[in-house]
């Protein structure tokens, strides 16, 4: 058995040399060179694309030795950069440096018995070259920007767009020497970054106001941006407004006289006290960035927070109702009662509330059992929610078969209006207001 087992590992053998005996030298004998990023790939010719997944597997793997020797220039340290991490900045570089060599061309190819060799390489020469070229290009397009920043600095809505462009271009080049005339490039961006919140002052008109939930009606908040040296109105500031339990349209523009105004359409949420914090809007400038790390940058720059308290009561209604007897028993606090028990208030004047409750109860038939001297009645019920302000009906229900009786007519049909009360407090009245003032 042992020599059966030695024959067949000779006989693997065997067969193995003489597959690499048929390879050509290219490919048996391969080192690294040093003057270039080399990567020899094998696939197997049977994989759909072979060729292309070859082609990414060498720009795979060549991206990696670039990231290895900027990271070994750049020193990776525990430091970080405006929150950018030397990690993280390897990993843009990894990143770009492999959308760049996706349209490498291989150097040789070899094909044989269901396998495809390629060799890729890239000059490290002519890397580096291109990159410095890159980066010199960058950097005096930056310098420009820069001073257009500069010029227009008591404008910020003109001159932010011209800094994070200038950021944009250099941060694909900060592992390389970033130094002009004026200072290393990459520090004068950052330097004036963190100078911008100093730039730019925002409030709201009061620090706090009251408002009802689940209203109908919106509510305007404003406020006035300014230049803090000088006081000066500054227009077209794009501003958010955030908060955990309202929604907002963001962003908002200042105008010409440093004015904006927020819109809340409806506070659904019922909490006592709810904030919303106003801030200037970097989202709206990140579609000016297209790196990585430039935008991990411009995160990572603090603009100050403006809160507004906002003293939420809960909805009032106006409660209408009616029985539309001559026999009236006054069930309408029954109702009152479990609008409070879903802990909406009902309001005194009509003009106080922000929903109309109109409710009709109505006696719809009824006979006499002669035999056991007894009276039915059955009462109908039409149920309205309704905006005061445009009269329109938000929602309606109703129900037509109410069914009581008693030892008289009167008895009858006070039993109806007491047993339609009670249908009403115990479920009609959640499923009409259910959509509007309590979902």
């Amino acid at each position: 058995m042992k020599k059966l087992l030695i024959f067949i590992v000779l006989l693997f053998s065997l067969a193995s040399c003489a597959v690499n005996k048929d390879l050509p030298q290219w490919i048996k004998e391969f080192q690294p060179d040093p003057a270039h990023f080399s990567a020899l790939v094998k696939v197997k010719t049977t994989m759909p694309n072979y060729r292309d997944w070859a082609r990414e597997t060498a720009a795979a793997e060549i991206t990696m030795q670039i990231s290895t020797v900027v990271e070994s220039e750049i020193k990776l340290t525990e430091s970080e950069t405006m929150g950018v991490s030397g990690s993280e900045y390897i990993s843009q570089i990894r990143s770009s440096s492999n959308a760049q060599l996706r349209e490498l061309s291989p150097i040789r190819t070899y094909e044989s018995k269901g396998m495809y060799y390629v060799l890729y390489r890239v000059r490290k020469a002519d890397y580096y070259a291109q990159r410095a070229h890159q980066r010199d290009l960058a950097v005096h397009r930056a310098l420009e920007l820069v001073q257009q920043f500069d010029d227009n600095a008591g404008n910020p809505a003109l001159a932010i767009p011209y800094l994070l462009s200038a950021l944009d271009l250099v941060s694909g080049f900060l592992d390389m020497e970033l130094s002009t005339p004026q200072g290393n490039i990459a520090n004068n961006i950052y330097s004036r970054l963190l100078r911008l919140p100093l730039m730019i002052n925002y409030a709201w008109d009061d620090e706090s106001i009251s408002a009802k939930a689940r209203s109908g009606r919106s509510i305007t908040v404003s406020g006035r941006v300014w230049q803090p040296q000088t006081s000066a109105a500054l227009t077209s500031i794009a501003l958010s407004a955030k908060s955990a339990t309202i929604s907002f349209p963001n962003p908002v523009f200042s105008d010409t006289m440093g004015r904006f105004n927020f819109i809340i359409n409806r506070i659904e949420s019922q909490e006592a006290v709810q904030t919303v914090n106003l801030s200037f809007c970097k989202e709206h400038y990140q579609n000016l960035l297209t790196n990585p790390t430039a935008k991990i940058i411009w995160q990572n720059v603090n603009f100050g927070v403006a809160r507004l308290r906002i003293d939420v009561q809960r909805p009032l209604v106006f409660l209408d109702y009616a029985y539309l007897s001559g026999f009236q028993g006054g069930y309408r606090e029954l109702i009152a009662g479990a609008l409070a028990n879903l802990n909406i208030g009902v309001a005194q004047k009509l003009s106080d509330a922000e929903y109309l409750l109109k409710i009709r109860v109505e006696p719809t038939g009824g006979e006499y059992l002669s035999n056991m001297k007894y009276y039915t009645a059955i009462a109908g019920i039409q149920m309205s929610l309704i905006d005061p302000l445009s009269g329109a009906t938000v929602n309606y229900l109703e129900h037509s078969a109410v069914k009581s009786g008693g030892n008289t007519r009167e008895a009858a049909e006070r039993n109806a209006e007491r047993d339609s009360a009670s249908l009403i407090g115990d479920s009609l009245l959640y499923r009409l207001l259910y959509p509007h003032l309590l979902k």
